[in-house]
């Protein structure tokens, strides 16, 4: 017979990033809690999300010329159905109050603040186990 721990994995928080700064960048976020995925750009927001199923979805407001605009995408979220928690994640805080007024949840002040944020909300997800 199988141990529990061994058949069950750990609870995650499927946690999507859409920021083309942060994928420029190549980081990847190993924190324990939280199963993340990061993408350039929030053109295929809607699609992108209903495949994975995101529990939190972090949106940056612009991401690139020609790309479609963090408050357009989470306004989209919104209206398909998306009932995860959007979080706005903009150095500008007007962007973040336009992300905020598309049907974010909130908003960090800047992007330095991601790591410490998944590290909370990670912790908080393994603490309920």
């Amino acid at each position: 017979m199988i141990p529990a721990s061994v058949a069950d994995p750990q609870p995650r928080l499927k946690v999507a990033i859409f920021d083309d700064v942060v994928a420029a960048r190549g980081e990847q976020f190993h924190i324990p809690g939280c199963a993340v995925e990061v993408f350039p750009h929030a053109d295929e927001a809607v699609v992108v999300c209903v495949r994975g199923r995101y529990d939190v979805v972090f949106m940056d407001y612009a991401m690139g010329p020609g790309r479609k605009d963090g408050a357009t995408a989470t306004r989209e979220l919104r209206a398909s159905g998306c009932r995860a928690k959007i979080i706005g994640i903009s150095s500008d805080p007007a962007a973040n109050a336009a992300i905020r007024t598309s049907g974010a949840d909130e908003a960090l002040a800047s992007k330095s603040h991601l790591r410490s944020y998944l590290v909370h909300i990670g912790a908080q997800k393994l603490a309920k186990r």
